[in-house]
């Protein structure tokens, strides 16, 4: 019966009137005392997370206990500081439920969505709340950009923002808030910067380099124990302080806003070259290759073409192959540069239309294939990460057409919508 109650008010934590979304069920929706504490010592006293100290599961009760009511208060920065402790001492996977919710009550969408992620990652998670939370993880990835930091040497510190530096193997995978950012790399006394741009939703990937001589390991030191793969949680934005002795402890740390960036871009070593830009991915948005959907429209009024394709891109540079298809079959060999790769990229055009039509002299029916040229002038649109629109205005002129009731010259807008990878 004891356990019957206790699930039920963990069930009655969904409805949380703090927030009107679906979301796990949480302690702060439990207003009834004895059933909370029932919640609480369900969590602390789970066999599957090992303790060295009995006293660590009642310490781990009472700062939870204190945590969601400072909750109740509206106190959210001492009730977060007190599940993080709580965490630290206690590394429950059902802890992390209670610091994502409390996270987006403080308005933290990316810090939640790491602390989502590393519930999912838990080897100790339970499935019961995993579908939930994925759910939940993909509503805040929407709005959010995930980052992929590659790092160049391995071993280096990468810091976001003006936060403190992470020591990373390879790679670190964090959120961030859409929007421009600035991924900082350092190793001994060298350092370079790399500014990024960030949509909602969209997945980007990031070369963080330095140009730097790596020396030789020395095979009697032990290796340092680094994660190749960094999930960030708690670095997003960079208000909390992370442990190396206790990899589960964070201190809170309230600030207004991220420390002031120092003035230099570059620190390098006095005998040390600069790095290789060619080592740096641009600091405008990178383009993907997708498939493309356009409208031809005849300048005249009388009609349009529909085409589909593929879109091969090489950062400012892009390929089109395409199908079209009116009255008559045809396609189009095509590319673009873009001036611009942001929010609004304008555009240059060339390409090879054609189009096969067949024709009747009186004497027997032929079919003929007639090739143009194109030159156009367009914008496109990003809408975020996988989508984008985009217009011109083009003119064209077709050989071979003579004596036939196609046109030599056509004035071409065109309407296209671009789904990227």
């Amino acid at each position: 019966m004891k356990h019957t109650h206790c699930l039920v008010a963990l069930l009655l934590a969904g409805a949380r009137i703090a927030s009107a979304e679906d979301e796990p069920p949480t302690l702060a929706a439990i207003k009834d005392d004895k059933a909370l504490a029932e919640a609480l010592s369900q969590i602390v006293n789970d066999p599957t997370i090992p303790t060295k100290d009995p006293k660590t599961r009642e310490v781990a009760q009472a700062l939870m206990s204190e945590g969601v009511k400072q909750l109740l208060a509206n106190n959210f920065d001492q009730a977060l500081a007190n599940f993080l402790e709580a965490y630290g001492q206690f590394p429950s996977p059902k802890i992390l439920l209670n610091i994502g919710s409390t996270l987006r009550d403080m308005g933290k969408p990316a810090e939640a969505a790491n602390t989502y992620q590393r519930y999912l990652l838990d080897p100790a998670t339970g499935p019961e709340r995993m579908g939930e939370v994925k759910l939940l993880l993909q509503k805040l990835d929407d709005e959010l950009t995930i980052l992929t930091i590659r790092v160049v040497p391995r071993l280096a510190e990468i810091s976001i923002d003006g936060g403190p530096f992470v020591a990373v193997g390879s790679t670190l995978i964090t959120r961030a808030r859409p929007g421009t950012h600035l991924v900082r790399i350092k190793r001994d006394d060298l350092m370079a910067d790399v500014n990024i741009n960030g949509f909602p939703g969209e997945n980007k990937e990031v070369l963080a380099a330095l140009k730097v001589k790596i020396p030789d390991e020395d095979p009697s030191k032990p290796a340092p124990k680094i994660e190749e793969v960094h999930q960030a949680w708690m670095e997003a934005d960079y208000h909390y302080t992370r442990s190396a002795e206790n990899p589960n402890a964070r201190g809170y740390k309230q600030t207004a806003e991220a420390p002031p960036m120092p003035p230099l871009l570059l620190t390098p070593h006095d005998d040390a070259e600069p790095p290789d830009p060619s080592t740096q991915l641009p600091t405008t948005a990178a383009i993907s290759s997708g498939a493309i959907a356009v409208m031809r429209i005849d300048g005249k009024g009388r009609g349009f073409a529909g085409g589909v394709g593929i879109a091969i891109a090489r950062e400012r540079l892009e390929g089109e192959v395409m199908l079209l298809r009116s009255d008559v079959t045809g396609g189009y060999l095509g590319a673009r540069y873009r001036f611009l790769t942001g929010f609004v990229r304008p555009y240059g055009a060339v390409g090879l239309p054609f189009f096969v039509f067949d024709t009747d002299d009186g004497t027997m029916a032929k079919t003929k294939i007639s090739i143009g040229v194109r030159g156009a002038g367009g914008v496109e649109l990003m809408l975020n990460g996988h989508l984008s629109v985009q217009a011109d205005l083009g003119y064209e002129h077709f050989f071979f057409v003579g004596g036939t009731r196609y046109e030599a010259n056509a004035f071409v807008p065109t309407l296209g919508v671009i789904g990227r990878l």
